[in-house]
């Protein structure tokens, strides 16, 4: 992989998370509705090579995501977490103009080339990608590139959102299309109510909504809710066991997060095929045992070979 942007900032290592969520919490906006007339992201991306796998984490990741696949192979979700300080450091700009605390995940993609493998030495790129205007505020990405060698082997896009009042007219985006599921295979999970520490544990995401109920009311949650990621990762875990040759190739997998999912609980993942060309495109959903009511989504999604 060629560098040529006087923006890249090189790193010796991917940065300790522990360091970056302390200066997190204390990280202000500088962006004023009343008075900011036009909104910038900070141009400058994160580098750094010689990120190898090779630590017992992602043991422990596969055990709290569910991943029974060959132990060689490392889950597509992963990387996220391995890459999540960089979108840390990326939010701690001083140019970037909004709080940390307060901003909702709301889409993820991610690409992934070919099986990733335990022990294999990458090269990781960050930076933000577009930001528009939202209905209820300010939607914004981060874009997360992994290389062996010269060669792309994983990416994905990550939307947030920082919820304000810019006064503003905006017309609603087209949302993820969810097709009617009339003969899905059906899974129930039982969430217990320390599983959001479980996973911040494996994946460095601390964020106190996750933690527990105490720390969740603070921010005016009734309860602490699971991360949003580990329910994309729990079901990429269970897409594995119903097609489990898709993901020994490239594939694209698409998820939007709609409602939070309280701890602990009881919830039904759908699966079903999706598209007349190929079976190996899936559709998925996660809700409540509260059957039609839109409250109870929590996750819409689709994955597809590409």
């Amino acid at each position: 992989m060629t560098l040529c942007s006087a923006d890249i900032t090189k790193l010796s290592s991917i940065p300790n998370i522990k360091c970056l969520l302390i200066k997190a919490g204390l990280k202000k906006s500088n962006y004023d509705p009343l008075k900011s007339t036009k909104v910038i992201l900070p141009s400058n991306k994160f580098y750094c090579d010689r990120v190898v796998l090779d630590k017992p984490n992602y043991r422990l990741y596969h055990q709290v995501i569910g991943w029974d696949l060959d132990s060689d192979i490392i889950h597509p979700c992963y990387l996220h977490s391995l890459a999540f300080p960089l979108h840390i450091k990326l939010l701690l700009q001083a140019e970037f103009p909004f709080p940390l605390l307060g901003l909702v995940h709301i889409n993820n993609q991610i690409s992934q080339i070919r099986p990733i493998k335990k022990g294999e030495t990458l090269s990781v790129t960050s930076c933000f990608g577009q930001l528009e205007l939202h209905p209820k505020g300010w939607a914004f990405s981060i874009k997360v590139k992994f290389y062996s060698g010269s060669e792309l082997v994983w990416q994905s896009i990550s939307s947030n959102l920082f919820r304000c009042n810019h006064g503003r007219v905006v017309e609603p985006t087209l949302e993820h299309v969810l097709n009617c599921f009339t003969k899905p295979i059906d899974t129930i999970w039982k969430l217990n109510a320390n599983l959001g520490r479980r996973y911040a544990k494996v994946s460095g995401d601390f964020n106190p909504i996750h933690l527990s109920k105490w720390s969740a009311k603070l921010f005016g949650f009734k309860r602490h809710i699971i991360h949003g990621m580990w329910t994309k990762s729990y079901c990429v875990s269970e897409l594995q066991k119903i097609n489990p040759s898709l993901f020994l190739q490239a594939f694209e997998i698409n998820t939007s997060f709609k409602q939070p999912l309280y701890l602990p609980s009881q919830i039904n993942l759908a699966v079903q095929p999706f598209g007349a060309n190929t079976p190996a495109e899936m559709q998925f959903k996660v809700s409540g045992l509260v059957l039609n009511n839109p409250r109870s989504l929590h996750l819409i999604g689709d994955i597809r070979p590409i």
